[in-house]
This record gives C-alpha cells, sequence and structure tokens, in this order.
C-alpha cells in the first residue's frame, strides 16, 4: 500500500496541477471527486489512471476499477487540500478525456438535442447537463463557449451526469448544418413579438432548443434560421429564469408530451 505524505511527491503535485482548471484544460487528463461520479465515469468507459483514497479505503466501496488502475492513499491534510467536499469525500481519480463529434449523437424517430450558445458559467452548465441527462436528451451541442466541459465545477453540478450523454463543442455553422443535414424541427428560446408560449408547441419527432447565454441570449445567426420561437411566460414581477432552470421547464413540457 503506497501512502503519499508529502506535498513534494510527484503524484501529489501532478494532482494539484490537475486541480486547478485551467490547466487541466490543456491537458488529456481530468480529475473527478467522489463515488458516485467516478463509478457513473467507469460505466460511461471513461478510462481511469489512477484513484487516490484519502488515506483508508471506505467500507462500503463498490467502483470496478481496471486492474490497470494504479492505487494510492493520501494523507488526510493532503487529500484535503484537493477536495472540495472536504470530510464528505473519500476517493478523487485522474480520467482520460473523451472527445465527441456530431456524429456520437445517436439520433432516433423522436430525438431531443439541446443547444447551448456562449454559456458563461460552469454551475449553469452543470446543472443544464443533468436536466438534460434526467430528461433522456440524445446530446448537447455546446455552440461558442470557452468553458473547460472538464471543468471542476461542471463536474460537480451535474452530479456526474457528465459522463452519461456526449457533449459536442463546436462552432454556430457546424451545429446549424449538423440540424439541416439531419432535418431537424429547430426551437429557438427568444422573447420577442413572435415568440410562442412554450406550452402550445409540438415536440414530436427530432427536435433542437436553442438556448443563448445568460447575459445576452441567443446570436442572429440561430434568429435568421428557419425555427419556431418560444418563451416562457411569466407570471410575476421577475422577466426571466436562471438558464438552467429555463431548461427544465421547457424540456419537462417537451417530455410530457413524447413519452
Amino acid at each position: 500500500m503506497k501512502i503519499i505524505s508529502s506535498s513534494q511527491n510527484s503524484h501529489f503535485k501532478k494532482l494539484k496541477r490537475l486541480s486547478n482548471n485551467k490547466f487541466n484544460k490543456k491537458e488529456n487528463e481530468f480529475v473527478i471527486e467522489g463515488i458516485k461520479e467516478i463509478s457513473l465515469a467507469i460505466n460511461s468507459n471513461f478510462k481511469i489512471k489512477e484513484v487516490f483514497f484519502r488515506e483508508l479505503k471506505p467500507l462500503k466501496f463498490d467502483v470496478n476499477l481496471s486492474d490497470e488502475t494504479k492505487i494510492f492513499y493520501l494523507k488526510k491534510n493532503l487529500f484535503d487540500l484537493l477536495s472540495y467536499r472536504k470530510d464528505s469525500s473519500r476517493l478523487i481519480a485522474v480520467a482520460e478525456k473523451k472527445s465527441y463529434s456530431l456524429n456520437s449523437i445517436f439520433l432516433k424517430k423522436n430525438s431531443i438535442v439541446l443547444i447551448v450558445e456562449n454559456i458563461e458559467k460552469p454551475g449553469n452548465l452543470g446543472a443544464i447537463i443533468r436536466t438534460a441527462d434526467g430528461m433522456n436528451v440524445s446530446g448537447i451541442i455546446i455552440v461558442d463557449s470557452k468553458i473547460n466541459i472538464y471543468n471542476s465545477n461542471v463536474i460537480r453540478s451535474s452530479v456526474g451526469s457528465l459522463f452519461n450523454l456526449p457533449l459536442i463543442k463546436t462552432n454556430k455553422e457546424e451545429a446549424i448544418n449538423f440540424l439541416i443535414k439531419n432535418k431537424f424541427d429547430l426551437f429557438n428560446t427568444i422573447i420577442s413579438k413572435s415568440s410562442k408560449n412554450y406550452l402550445n408547441m409540438d415536440y414530436s419527432g427530432k427536435i433542437a432548443i436553442a438556448f443563448g447565454s445568460e447575459n445576452k441570449g441567443l446570436s442572429d445567426n440561430w434568429k435568421s434560421q428557419p425555427a419556431k420561437e418560444i418563451c416562457i411566460k411569466m407570471n410575476g414581477k421577475n422577466d426571466s429564469f436562471n438558464l438552467s432552470v429555463s431548461v427544465g421547464i421547457i424540456l419537462s413540457e417537451v417530455v410530457r408530451q413524447t413519452k
């Protein structure tokens, strides 16, 4: 059993670097924290290269690690320097990133594809991924965003749902060409005079729903496409919902109609 007790240890230094979201954006590896999240990654065929226990292996541990996975034990004081959850976490892993393309989206007769453009907040993206996973979305196309999808905040707020469906980062042109080629019905979430209440639309068939950034909404590229414009009618004094909440509200109606 290899116990790491020094902050000068090369494995600890590597973990610390990968835990830095700016650094791991450029690397082929990333850090996952938590037994549930690591289990979901394994079930989705992510390669787990190393795992680090906080001093001792938990009594309840049913993660099926590969024989190739290297196992280490970190002293509590070192583990807590890396962990966001402190006493509630017992395991950290280093995994290889996956690269998805638009062809990774498995399309059925009735498919839901989610498009998020220029999203800025990792926590919002994670919450959207979690909701999309629960609603059985076929894939998420992330357009013109600088967010690192393997950012620790995305993983944490998605509660590991990030590992359950394809996430494709691309630009507007490629996303639009994909929708045209595969004959999607596009729904743009826009507040305008021509917008229809999302509750009054038909979501059968292959559909894509596009959401804009937290601050600016959808760009003109999407507004110029043949699409139905939808919105959520507000009944209170506030004029909008949080982006992830809006996604959940609209997707729940889509699933209600199509389940």
